[in-house]
């Protein structure tokens, strides 16, 4: 899987004209339990491209066959080892449940997540709550149009109120073709809602599922 997101204009993040970069590697240990490990990479006009980390799901399991619960249930557990250009040296761990429901052709997807740095100078910090999620219309098998919504809210415990949250709106679509619809591109247009988000994000995944 490459994952692509550009950030245009002089965002916050990662400076002017922003790309981060991510290679994915998924394996499949049965058909509900997965293990992946990707690398991340940025580069920005006028900075050389860079290797940021490499990261690990340890975990991303489904709960049962779908549809053989009321609402699909899984979990997606990750590691991620500090930043190279970080001056603060810090790991972290996040907890994601992935909540899916479909009805007919429309699939409603939920993704409470669970940040906490698990070292480094802010490991005293609160964990930190985003809450993510989706709609697609899946009736045809080659076009699938999205829209999607992602957010961070700050400390579980201490929500930041809503103009002080990174909160996105993403009309989104997922084409999938080959013989065997084994390519995916999933792309989409992400719109800042808030002042602490960026005012436009661009995203682009291609993903090879081999059989």
């Amino acid at each position: 899987m490459y994952w692509t997101s550009y950030v245009p204009g002089d965002g916050s993040y990662g400076g002017s004209n922003y790309f981060g970069h991510s290679l994915e590697v998924e394996y499949g240990i049965t058909g509900n339990y997965t293990i992946a490990l990707y690398a991340d990479f940025q580069h920005s006009a006028g900075n050389d491209f860079e290797y940021i980390r490499a990261k690990a799901v340890m975990m991303h399991y489904q709960f049962l066959d779908k549809n053989a619960l009321p609402v699909d249930l899984g979990v997606y557990l990750e590691y991620k080892p500090p930043r190279r250009m970080d001056s603060v040296k810090s790991e972290e761990i996040e907890l994601k449940l992935i909540l899916e429901k479909d009805i007919k052709f429309h699939r409603i997807t939920l993704n409470p997540t669970f940040e906490k740095k698990i070292s480094g100078m802010e490991v005293s910090e609160g964990v930190e709550f985003a809450f993510n999620g989706g709609y697609a219309y899946t009736k045809s098998m080659v076009f699938q149009p999205r829209l999607e919504f992602y957010t961070k809210m700050g400390e579980l415990y201490d929500l930041s109120p809503f103009n002080q949250q990174q909160n996105y709106i993403f009309p989104a679509f997922d084409l999938f073709f080959g013989k065997y619809g084994q390519f995916r591109w999933h792309a989409g247009v992400g719109i800042g809602l808030t002042g602490e988000a960026e005012d436009l994000v661009v995203k682009s995944i291609l993903s090879w599922e081999f059989f």
